[in-house]
């Protein structure tokens, strides 16, 4: 840390020239009529497309080239309406990328991109909000870098440096978020409610209200904040964990200011590393999330590959970012205990009896066929089926017989391990799951 600088005078801020081009007043486009309109459009072409695909008359492969091609404009469609809008639709998609058990490969690939390329919003608009909802930017930092350091489908992020030094992260929420997301995120329900009665094998109605609830807690700053402020409670002791300390006096209404974190995004930095190094950091990030969900009963539900940022010397994961968490039952966090307790001892049989316990229903109503669902939980490295055919094992099981009935507890856990899951498959860890499954079952609680 540096000294702040005493005389007002020498304050520079890095502020860019946008602030002065009349991008000020910049805000979320369109009115609640046209945004919803744009909204039910998208859906209406992408579900007009799968009708015309599926008429009879054409032969079977006709059929399927007419499907695949509804996919890739489907997923383009999505896309483009996303990055548009931005807010809770932009949010279904980032969802969405993340399920390769749930979608075909043309969304996931189109919609993955919504993970870490959204546009930022001018600084101009930025610096307007902060001064209206804490105070003046001169008054409050020696700095401030007009380049956003990340934006997603609410907010976006940007480095500062407090009088007094300290380097912070300035979390923004756009204009008009709050007046059209919860409308908006309702829309996104009853969209999926509909869509539930022509897509078969998917529970699409939890789905949907579950995402309703996730994006409006992630509009509630005073949520999040207790979020973080929890989180860091629950790692405290956990050296290789870090999570940004809240600043409780700069962060009001639209605001969230809290330490900034360095590291890099971990799907960069795995991309690159080398194999020990990514080994490590990976085996860092699942044991802090056996550690939410075996220990704590908390979990952080947004597996963004933003959210986790990879430090060197030594090996760390800064956790940042906590609109979307889950308080689970304390019933949902033993039963999970048993769970995992299952998969080590690779009884898939319990698994299945486990996963129907908790609320798990496939298309067959079987529960013998959740069996096939434990290969998420399967940590025997050394087993016929490696990590990756686990993983493969697990989307085909899907399409053949597919979940119909997700608990909504486990809605956002579902999509944490298959994100951890595609993960390990790629990184071949030299660690085992069952040791660090072993370790947290034997922590006391």
């Amino acid at each position: 840390m540096h000294a702040p600088d005493s005389d007002p005078k020498k304050i520079k801020l890095n502020i860019g020239t946008d602030s002065i081009n009349g991008t000020e007043n910049w805000v979320l486009p369109g009115s609640r009529t046209s945004r919803r309109l744009q909204i039910y459009g998208t859906a209406l072409k992408v579900a007009s497309r799968y009708a015309y695909a599926s008429l009879r008359g054409r032969s079977k492969q006709a059929r399927l080239e007419r499907v695949n091609l509804a996919h890739i404009r489907g997923a383009s469609d999505l896309y483009e309406t996303a990055v548009k809008l931005r807010a809770s639709f932009l949010k279904l998609g980032q969802f969405a990328s993340s399920r390769s058990d749930l979608l075909p490969t043309a969304y996931v690939d189109q919609l993955s991109q919504l993970q870490d390329r959204v546009p930022p919003a001018p600084a101009a608009m930025v610096l307007r909000t902060v001064s209206e909802d804490v105070g003046p930017i001169e008054e409050l930092f020696t700095k401030f870098d007009a380049q956003s350091a990340s934006a997603a489908s609410l907010a976006q992020v940007h480095r500062a440096t407090r009088k007094d030094g300290r380097e912070v992260a300035v979390k923004v929420q756009y204009p008009r978020v709050a007046e059209l997301v919860p409308r908006e995120a309702r829309d996104t329900r009853l969209i999926l409610n509909l869509a539930s009665r022509f897509v078969k094998g998917i529970d699409l109605k939890t789905i949907g209200r579950v995402l309703e609830q996730v994006v409006l807690s992630e509009i509630d700053y005073v949520q999040e904040a207790a979020n973080m402020e929890l989180f860091g409670q629950n790692f405290a002791e956990e050296s290789a964990i870090q999570v940004p300390r809240l600043h409780r006096d700069l962060s009001r209404g639209r605001v969230l200011v809290m330490d900034w974190i360095e590291g890099e995004n971990l799907a960069r930095a795995l991309a690159h590393a080398d194999h020990d190094f990514a080994s490590e950091a990976l085996r860092v990030l699942v044991d802090a999330f056996l550690k939410q969900i075996l220990i704590d009963g908390f979990l952080h539900a947004d597996p963004h590959p933003g959210n986790f940022l990879v430090q060197s010397d030594p090996i760390r994961i800064g956790m940042v970012d906590f609109g979307a968490c889950y308080q689970f039952s304390e019933r949902t966090r033993l039963a999970l205990r048993e769970l995992y307790r299952a998969g080590v001892e690779m009884d898939m049989k319990a698994i299945g009896h486990a996963l129907y316990e908790l609320g798990f229903r496939t298309e067959s109503g079987d529960v013998e066929e959740l069996i096939a669902f434990g290969s998420l939980f399967d940590f025997d490295a050394d087993d016929d089926l490696n990590q990756e055919e686990s993983f493969r094992k697990l989307v085909e099981a899907s399409k053949v017989n597919p979940l119909i009935k997700i608990p909504d507890e486990l809605i956002m856990l579902g999509r944490v391990l298959i994100v951890q899951t595609g993960l390990v498959a790629k990184v071949k860890p030299s660690w085992k799951m069952d040791d660090l499954v072993m370790a947290r079952l034997a922590e006391r609680i």
